[in-house]
């Protein structure tokens, strides 16, 4: 499993592209975390929302596993 923070993995930024009068974003605000290989994006929120772990990744993405250790950690313990 790829760690996200590895320095192969890309992720980007996208910024709001319009007023805030139209999506709620200032012109120029970050609005989405983006896979740079897919569609894959999660709208970024003040309250707490789904991050680089949840990003829905198209099957055949290279990054589709990239995974923080935090998630690893959690979700592939053993349950000793």
């Amino acid at each position: 499993m790829k760690d996200v923070f590895d320095p192969s993995t890309e992720f980007e930024i996208q910024r709001s592209e319009t007023p805030i009068s139209e999506d709620g974003y200032k012109l120029g605000e970050p609005k989405y975390l983006e896979c740079a290989h897919c569609s894959a994006r999660v709208l970024l929120t003040e309250e707490p929302s789904p991050g680089v772990d949840e990003l829905p990744h198209d099957p055949d993405c290279p990054q589709r596993w990239a995974r923080t250790p935090w998630w690893r950690d959690h979700f592939l313990s053993t349950g000793d």
